[in-house]
């Protein structure tokens, strides 16, 4: 379940994602707009284009990714992600988070809630996308298979980048990872 009704919580994973670029790991930030001077709730924050941040996001993708095996499969789909200027960031977060689903074969339902709802602390995990979080919920650390990435032989293997990474470098192949970890 996708809570849209919680406050937006700053410095977390909804507004950015870290991708493997020829000079390291780089996060690629959308900026959002501060409309009102008490808390925006996730589905209120809009995104600010002010500064063509999506023209240089999709740029900095294709320089990373440009020569990775399966690119050129699915660069258009990033290009229209990147080309439709999204009002708010909960439908970008959400297409994206589909098409991820769709690309991955992930058949799990997900359901956008109506209202906030408060949730047993066990069971709530809306703070895992922050990037301060400890993992204290799961004590469950991934020791993630490396697998060929685009500059690795300057850097090596770097675990927890965007899934964008794992689709460009190991295509179709991205659903039998993905398995391996569920």
């Amino acid at each position: 379940m996708i809570e849209k009704n919680e406050t937006f919580p700053k410095q977390t994973l909804r507004n950015r994602f870290y991708i493997q670029s020829a000079n390291g790991v780089i996060m690629i930030n959308i900026p959002i707009t501060k409309e009102k001077l008490y808390r925006q709730t996730i589905s209120e924050v809009k995104i600010c284009y002010k500064n063509n941040w999506n023209n240089k996001a999709l740029r900095a993708i294709c320089s990373a990714y440009g020569k990775s095996p399966f690119f050129e499969y699915y660069e258009d789909d990033f290009k229209e992600f990147f080309s439709n200027k999204y009002e708010k960031l909960f439908d970008l977060n959400s297409d994206i988070l589909f098409y991820f689903q769709k690309q991955f074969k992930i058949d799990t339902k997900i359901s956008i809630t109506d209202e906030y709802l408060k949730i047993d602390k066990d069971l709530d995990f809306r703070d895992v996308f922050n990037t301060q979080y400890n993992s204290t919920k799961t004590n469950k650390k991934l020791n993630f298979t490396p697998y060929i990435q685009c500059f690795s032989d300057r850097f090596g293997f770097n675990e927890n980048l965007s899934a964008i990474d794992l689709l460009f470098n190991l295509g179709i192949e991205s659903i039998n990872y993905i398995k391996k970890y569920n």
